[in-house]
């Protein structure tokens, strides 16, 4: 069913008890405990907090990235503990896009490949990924550094090229884990 039908309101993300904890070999950090949350389709939401609370893991716990100690998380109506990992993989290149605080960019890539690496991964065809891709590089406005490598692009560039690439898939989810960090004001 297509975004536009589905009933704005609707669950789209629900958290239950989620618990996180991370064993570094001297101490536990219980990044997460037993956090309850629900997100509605068509709602935008902001995680605010000091740096090392929890958002980052948060996002990553909810998103499917890694994995939590216990409780559920329900995407779509999906349970993600009864995913496999290459469904979850599937799920997320098809359905969610991500605007990672470090760009996470292939630097062997050049923007464009970059933006349509998520259709690629999904089954799109080469030439339909490159129309998608060079499509929103124009949204954000780099359209004239569509062949240049990440290397060769600014910080503001490289979040922009990041963006482009969470949105080319028209996903039902996008996450940013500080999204406007590199971004000029203007």
């Amino acid at each position: 069913m297509e975004e536009s039908t589905k009933a704005r309101g609707e669950s789209i993300i629900k958290a239950i008890g989620v618990v996180k904890t991370y064993d570094t070999g001297r101490i536990k950090v219980n990044a997460l405990r037993g956090i309850d949350l629900q997100i509605n389709r068509g709602e935008m939401v902001a995680i605010m907090g000091p740096s090392g609370c929890g958002k980052t893991t948060l996002l990553n716990c909810l998103s499917g990235l890694d994995v939590i100690d216990s409780g559920q998380v329900i995407v779509e109506g999906v349970d993600l503990n009864t995913m496999s990992d290459n469904a979850k993989t599937e799920h997320r290149a098809g359905r969610m896009g991500f605007i990672f605080q470090f760009y996470n960019l292939l630097p062997v890539l050049s923007a464009v490949e970059n933006v349509e690496l998520p259709l690629l991964v999904s089954g799109t065809s080469a030439k339909e990924a490159r129309r998608k891709a060079m499509d929103a590089l124009g949204v954000v406005k780099l359209v004239d550094w569509a062949s240049h490598k990440p290397a060769e692009l600014s910080g503001g560039q490289r979040q922009r090229v990041t963006i482009a690439r969470a949105l080319v898939n028209d996903p039902a989810i996008v996450w940013g884990d500080e999204p406007t960090g590199d971004l000029d004001s203007t």
